[in-house]
């Protein structure tokens, strides 16, 4: 996502509000903007009127790490990041985005259901609270010229964000050649050919104009792209506690409102794409078993060092129980 947003929301000390800066990385106007919004609408009425949103966007205050970086010393005090922030601030929610682990949304809402109270625990000791757990979509592979299987994708650049070290190793271990660059750095990049292909959900690719770089697509679930906002436990107990649970709520129900809405809407944007120019390779069945193979085969690399072993094995498990109830769609 190459927006940055800045939401300020006063926080009542006393009779005195505290602005509370929120920052994440989405295009102005995006759904995940819209859900800032109506989070802070909500918010100030709870509070009786004395919070306001307020937001800067444009990726004026750089990538995710650096508001990671922020959050940990006070200039930011919440941030909505992706997987590749989150990692960041908890290692383990990197196993909810491993490549080719689910094959639909009701497998990830099942496991994500499981171990998000124990993704929530280890960040409260950390020192901070999830408001809202969310997801940008599924991550395709886009190029500049077709693309199939994964050699294909080895023989380009292909880009990482500088900010999701586990990512660059991931695609290291596979065999491919990843560039690590800011998201703000794509469109230039693709301009200038210091990349051929990158990663992300349809939705971002129509949003920010990458796929007319880069107009080809590989129909293929690679991982879905989570995300959480977060808020420091400091400025959270700074809210009046009675009002507390009701924000959280309000914040919760933002997040479940616009999940579906957004996983609709990449639906809709490879279509939008498709009417402009974009080609899209459908797999058949021999050539998705190959896909398939090569991720399982860096698994025992991404065990223990890019997720951890426990949570690998939990939502190994918890993804095969599923299958095995014929519950996933």
């Amino acid at each position: 996502m190459a927006v940055m947003l800045l939401v300020a929301v006063p926080v009542l000390v006393g009779d005195a509000p505290v602005n509370v800066k929120m920052g994440t990385v989405a295009p102005e106007g995006s759904p995940w903007h819209r859900l800032l919004q109506e989070t802070g609408e909500e918010w100030s009425r709870i509070s009786g009127g004395k919070a306001s949103l307020r937001i800067y966007a444009g990726g004026v205050l750089g990538d995710e790490l650096d508001m990671v970086k922020k959050l940990r010393i006070g200039q930011l005090h919440a941030v909505a990041l992706s997987g590749a922030g989150l990692e960041h601030l908890e290692p383990a929610t990197a196993c909810l985005q491993l490549p080719l682990m689910f094959n639909s949304y009701a497998e990830l809402d099942a496991v994500r259901a499981r171990i998000a109270p124990m993704l929530e625990e280890r960040l409260a000791k950390n020192g901070y609270v999830v408001l809202n757990w969310g997801d940008a979509g599924w991550v395709h592979f886009f190029s500049k010229t077709p693309a199939r299987l994964p050699d294909d994708v080895r023989r380009m650049k292909l880009f990482t964000n500088t900010g999701d070290p586990r990512t660059l190793e991931l695609y290291k271990a596979a065999g491919f050649r990843p560039v690590p660059l800011a998201v703000t750095d794509m469109l230039t990049a693709l301009q200038t050919g210091m990349i051929d292909a990158y990663d992300v959900p349809p939705l971002l690719a129509l949003l920010n104009q990458w796929f007319a770089l880069a107009d080809n697509m590989i129909d293929l679930k690679w991982a879905p792209l989570i995300g959480a906002t977060v808020i420091t436990r400091k400025v959270w107990e700074k809210f009046p506690e009675d009002q507390r649970p009701r924000m959280l709520a309000a914040a919760q129900a933002a997040g479940d409102r616009f999940r579906e809405r957004i996983r609709n809407m990449n639906d809709e944007a490879i279509e939008a794409m498709r009417k402009r120019g974009l080609k899209v390779h459908e797999l058949t069945a021999q050539e998705r078993a190959v896909w398939q193979r090569e991720a399982e085969a860096v698994y025992p690399k991404l065990r223990d060092k890019t997720c951890p072993a426990e949570f690998f094995d939990d939502v190994l498990r918890l993804r095969n129980e599923v299958r095995a109830a014929g519950t996933a769609r």
